[in-house]
């Protein structure tokens, strides 16, 4: 596991904040991904699928995150919003939940096709919290992040980078950036 190997204090996780309505990357998929992104960065939290479980598990309470708003770059996407810590590991989404983040609820069943309609319906879905720090300004990805199919947690770690081809982001950069927006 990568974790077990590179060590966890040294992975910086990107989470990829997409909508799952449009299916094709156009101005409302943009809209969608900012007002996601903005609502997770307000809330200090993520409500997600319950088919993400395994995925958000190693994401671990410290773990060092990045807000990714995903989107077309010509729409305003592609960029990184804010940076910090998990603060509490994935847990199961409560009706308190709900009632705490009421406009993390609403974005998140506007933007996530599958999302239950009503908190009574509620099965398998889960939720995670961050202490984010918002960037200013945010840091405009010279390539795309686009994680593959289901993917929605990236881990980076040393000596990695996300490729492009005409421009890569390293880890150096992101873990640069990181402690910039992180220490003020």
């Amino acid at each position: 596991m990568l974790q077990e190997r590179v060590g966890e204090k040294d992975v910086i996780w990107i989470i990829v904040n997409a909508e799952d309505t449009q299916g094709i990357a156009n101005e409302a998929n943009a809209r969608g991904c900012r007002e996601l992104c903005a609502a997770r960065v307000d809330a200090q939290a993520d409500m997600l699928y319950g088919e993400l479980l395994e995925q958000a598990e190693q994401m671990r309470e410290g773990a060092r995150i990045i807000m990714h708003q995903g989107g077309a770059r010509r729409f305003g996407g592609q960029l990184l919003l804010a940076a910090g810590r998990v603060r509490f590991p994935v847990q199961s989404l409560t009706a308190d939940h709900v009632q705490s983040f009421p406009h993390l609820w609403e974005a998140t069943k506007i933007w996530y096709s599958r999302w239950p309609a009503t908190q009574q319906d509620i099965t398998h879905e889960l939720i995670i919290f961050y202490n984010l720090t918002k960037a200013d300004p945010a840091y405009r990805s010279p390539t795309a992040i686009r994680p593959m199919s289901g993917n929605k947690f990236m881990p980076l770690h040393p000596n990695c980078r996300i490729p492009n081809h005409k421009q890569c982001v390293t880890y150096e950069q992101l873990d640069s950036w990181w402690h910039k927006v992180v220490q003020g």
